[in-house]
């Protein structure tokens, strides 16, 4: 299909929004920024904004990022990527929307790091564009607010008060600089006045209007010294306020700031209530990091006087911002990082938890093994513990640490560190130990020979001596809540509030090694500080690299995946720990591989980026008929050579338009596709020669009628390949060929029932040469549809050779030939990526292993490259894989198969439908399989799933 190249125009109502600003002093970092990416925050968010109808949510964080959801779905919509620097430039710490929601204004520590003045970035809402940045200011953003008629703009700054802009034309339309302290709070009333809070113990407030703001009030606050958040009732006649200092909450009159009262705060002994807001019916909500047994709830007075109140649970995280709902509801963000809504009656709505693991009650409970290679971690002893063991890849649940895990040496003959759990000011053997101002201790670790120490703090890992002499210390991305030293002394290991753990030469301090586990318990990812990775299925993506365009646009960020042949190098991880050094891995593992392998570059190295500009995220269409606009760039400036279009993973459209590379400047084309009636997932994706992009991805709603129940339509091909018998028999397997005939025969039961018809080629053993898997793999690709449904299943074993390179073996394969004799996986790959309709693959292959008793071992070959590779979304497979890592997968008589394919039958043949549906979907086999294989191994393996991030959930059988 031809899609139409159309010129780009960007409509803007600030028309100021178009002119360039002063050119900045400097620039932000060329160089990449590796970044953790899972779709949700790492670090605690700071503040949240909502759009004047209560569509969208935007939440700002630490971790550099904000964010816009769905706030009735929780769906994440967009990611705004201001320019970053290392250490602090890029942390957000404010957000506000417009009322209308086109617009996002964030800041924080922005562009001090090449200014050396902090700015306001302002976002297009819908495309993610960076259009404009206010810089100038004095100091960090502390917060933001827009005017509820959507006229001004006001920020609080950490240092030289508070700024007000039109938004207009986004001139400074004044300010007051009279402060003597930081400001953190600032609100419109609907009358044009404006409220601030400032820890000099004062509250300001404004008249704000086109020519300037003037101040007509001031007061010194009596609950506390540090007045934080504020928020006027809705009538426009009280002011409350919240302190970081003391539990008070107060409220004034919003005209002469005058001290009208307290609400009702029985019960609250501890923390703060420094987050404060009105809901719609003049409710007073407050919280903050006030702690009862149940967790941090929010306190809700009702109306009028504040007496009666109500304690509204909202997790075991302290509360940092409160934002009412225009329906009377509220949101709210937490350390955690999670971010809530609180419904009118206080029931819980949309919640989005973080997926990072939390390690906050880990300073004692921080297990390593005597090389480091092993570690073990876990919230609390009650919940159990994950250990993950870097040889082999094996990460699993276990009840408690083994004997050579060990926990954090705290104590030694000799060696007295105190003031180390949450103190600013701590000391060994009674000799202060040097922190910044304001850095904070929470975690310790004494090396064996007890001649050093670890400490832990909010900002750093630090090494000292016995003696309390600094010996190094290395910058951390978040608080250090948990460190430990190896047995044999040469490493430390670090437990980040990020949710990574991060391994360091004890020798100098030099990070070696980074890991990053999934909260799920599933997915993980290891890498080097140079981006060389290794991870499980699903978790190449939860890190990337941002890449800054400059002070004036919106940094652009791009998956591992994306850079999968040149950084993937499990090898170069395996080594890192045992050479203690990033270069030397690298060479021991090129030169294992035969020779120098050229240094990649990201830069030089960049796909394509993909905007969908319509349809919008989450918009209903009635007609089948779509117009899909959207923009193509290649950062790098290569030519853009191909562009697809997807529905639900399936490919509708493509295009090879050999658009010139244009940098930051994007074509924009069009095409009309046709989209079934029902709810999809539009994605389109986009090639140079650096190869594919990150798929751009929105979710439509059908809103049509329903169309008519019909009998079965679309096709199912089976290609089923088992081979157990080799002309090697040293590789013999049992039951390989058994498992590919049950599974066919059990797809074939749904002939009739969910498919109109079945269509199965089985090869085992003798027959499953490599021409007659090509053959096969050539004919379920020639005949499979857009609307059809294709299967193939791979039982035997499999290896990768000495460049990383996974190859199945045919049943004639000789090892010393194995390029020639086995068959590359990227054949396997080539189909898959070329089969039109929906595609599963279920493999479970292995090179020669053990037999231990009557359970025979089917090998120890690495596939998470492999499984990410199908699953991803040029080539939109669902792959389903035996086991995890470099584990073993199993096979047993009394199974009369392996496990993986005794729970996959089991499964589609209705075990999998735990609703009793009547339809078995690919989440719940997943889920199935999952649990199945993990109680007939004794959790000895761990079946694994890649989904492509452009396919929802879909039946894949009937019963």
């Amino acid at each position: 299909m031809r899609f139409r190249v159309v010129v780009l125009t960007i409509l803007l109502t600030l028309s100021a929004l178009c002119r360039a600003t002063a050119a900045p002093a400097g620039t932000p970092p060329a160089e990449p920024i590796l970044r953790i990416e899972t779709g949700m925050h790492t670090a605690l968010i700071k503040r949240i904004a909502v759009d004047g109808l209560g569509r969208y949510l935007a939440t700002a964080s630490d971790d550099k990022t904000c964010r816009v959801w769905d706030i009735k779905t929780g769906e994440q919509l967009r990611v705004l990527r201001p320019p970053i620097g290392h250490d602090y430039e890029g942390r957000l710490y404010s957000v506000a929307m417009s009322p209308d929601g086109r617009y996002v204004f964030c800041g924080g520590w922005t562009g001090y790091g090449w200014d050396k003045t902090h700015s306001v970035y302002i976002f297009e809402r819908e495309s993610g564009r960076l259009v404009r940045r206010l810089n100038g200011l004095p100091s960090v953003v502390n917060h933001l607010a827009v005017s509820h008629d959507g006229n001004y703009l006001a920020a609080a700054l950490g240092e030289g008060g508070v700024r007000v802009w039109r938004l207009s034309d986004l001139a400074l339309v004044g300010g007051d600089k009279d402060y003597a302290g930081e400001s953190y709070g600032a609100a419109f009333d609907n009358k044009g006045h404006l409220a601030t809070s400032c820890y000099d113990g004062m509250i300001r407030l404004y008249r704000v209007t086109d020519t300037g703001i003037s101040l007509i009030a001031k007061t010194r606050t009596q609950g506390g010294t540090r007045p934080f958040s504020l928020a006027f009732s809705p009538d426009n006649t009280q002011l409350a306020v919240g302190f970081t200092d003391t539990t008070a909450v107060t409220v004034l009159d919003a005209e002469t700031l005058s001290l009208l009262g307290a609400p009702n705060l029985t019960g609250v002994d501890n923390g703060n209530l420094a987050s404060v807001a009105f809901a719609a019916d003049g409710s007073l909500l407050a919280a903050g990091r006030w702690v009862t047994d149940r967790g941090c709830p929010v306190r809700r007075f009702k109306p009028s006087d504040f007496v009666a109140y109500q304690d509204l649970d909202t997790g075991k995280s302290a509360v940092v911002t409160l934002c009412p709902l225009p329906d009377g509801g509220l949101a709210y963000g937490t350390v955690a990082p999670r971010w809530g809504v609180l419904r009118p009656d206080g029931s819980f709505g949309m919640t989005r938890s973080p997926a990072i693991r939390d390690y906050r009650s880990s300073a004692r409970t921080f297990y390593l093994d005597r090389t480091g290679e092993s570690v073990a971690y876990g919230a609390t002893p009650k919940k159990g513990f994950f250990r993950f063991a870097l040889p082999g890849r094996d990460l699993r649940q276990i009840d408690a640490p083994s004997s050579d895990l060990v926990a954090p040496r705290i104590q030694a003959p000799g060696l007295a560190v105190t003031g180390w759990e949450g103190g600013r000011a701590p000391a060994v053997n009674g000799q202060p130990l040097k922190l910044k101002e304001f850095e904070t201790a929470f975690s310790l670790a004494i090396s064996p020979d007890a001649r050093r120490f670890i400490l832990g703090t909010s900002w750093n890992v630090r090494a000292f001596s016995a003696s309390g002499e600094s010996l190094w210390q290395t910058p951390a991305p978040d608080a250090v809540w948990a460190v430990n030293v190896s047995g044999d002394g040469k490493v430390a290991a670090a437990a980040i509030g990020d949710g990574s753990i991060r391994w360091y030469r004890m020798e100098d301090g030099r990070e070696i090694l980074s890991y990053f586990p999934n909260a799920d318990g599933k997915r993980w990812v290891l890498w080097t500080p140079n981006g060389y990775y290794d991870a499980s299925s699903g978790g190449e993506d939860m890190i990337g690299w941002n890449v800054n365009n400059g002070p004036e646009q919106a940094a652009d960020f791009f998956p591992a995946s994306r850079f999968r042949d040149a950084f993937h190098r499990p090898d170069v991880v395996d080594l890192s720990l045992r050479t203690l050094d990033e270069d030397r891995a690298l060479a021991a593992a090129n030169a294992a591989r035969g020779g120098d392998v050229r240094s990649p570059s990201v830069l030089t190295a960049r796909p394509p980026v993909v905007e969908i500009l319509s349809p919008a995220a989450g918009q209903a269409f009635a007609s089948p008929d779509m117009t899909v606009k959207f923009a193509v760039r290649s950062p790098g400036g290569e030519d853009v050579t191909a562009v697809r279009l997807l529905v639900d993973g399936a490919r509708v459209a493509e295009d090879h338009p050999t658009l010139s590379g244009r940098g930051f400047e994007p074509s924009v084309l069009q095409s009309k596709i046709t989209l079934p009636e029902r709810d999809v997932v539009l994605s389109v994706a986009a090639d140079n020669k650096n190869g594919p992009s990150a798929p751009a991805t929105v979710r439509l709603k059908w809103a049509g009628k329903a169309a008519p129940a019909a009998p079965p339509a679309s096709r199912l091909y089976v290609l089923a390949i088992g081979v157990g018998q080799y002309a090697d028999k040293s590789l013999a397997l049992q039951y390989p060929a058994k498992d590919a005939r049950d599974f066919a025969e059990a797809m074939g039961m749904q002939k009739g029932k969910l498919y109109g018809d079945v269509t199965i080629r089985v090869l085992t053993d003798a027959a499953a040469t490599k021409d007659a898997i090509l053959d096969g793999l050539d004919w379920i690709e020639r005949q499979t549809t857009q609307h059809d449904v294709a299967m193939i299943f791979l039982a035997g074993h499999g290896v990768n050779d000495k460049n990383g390179d996974y190859y199945f073996l045919p049943s004639a394969v000789d090892l010393e030939k194995l390029r020639a004799t086995g068959l590359p996986f990227m054949e396997v790959q080539k189909s898959i990526r070329n089969i039109a309709g929906k595609t599963l693959f279920f493999v479970d292959t292995c090179h020669s292993g053990s037999v231990m008793g009557d359970v025979k071992r089917r090998g120890m070959s690495d596939l998470n490259g492999v499984i990410n590779e199908l699953a991803s979304a040029g080539n939109g497979a669902v792959v389903f894989a035996a086991s995890t890592g470099r584990q073993y997968s199993l096979e047993k008589p009394e199974w009369e198969n392996g496990a993986f394919t005794k729970a996959l039958v089991e499964g589609v043949l209705g075990k999998a439908d735990g609703r009793r549906t009547g339809r078995v979907t690919f989440k719940m086999l997943d889920l199935y399989i999952s649990e199945r294989v993990k109680e007939l191994t004794r959790g000895e393996q761990t079946p694994t799933t890649g989904v492509p991030g452009t396919v929802e959930d879909f039946p894949i059988a009937a019963y």
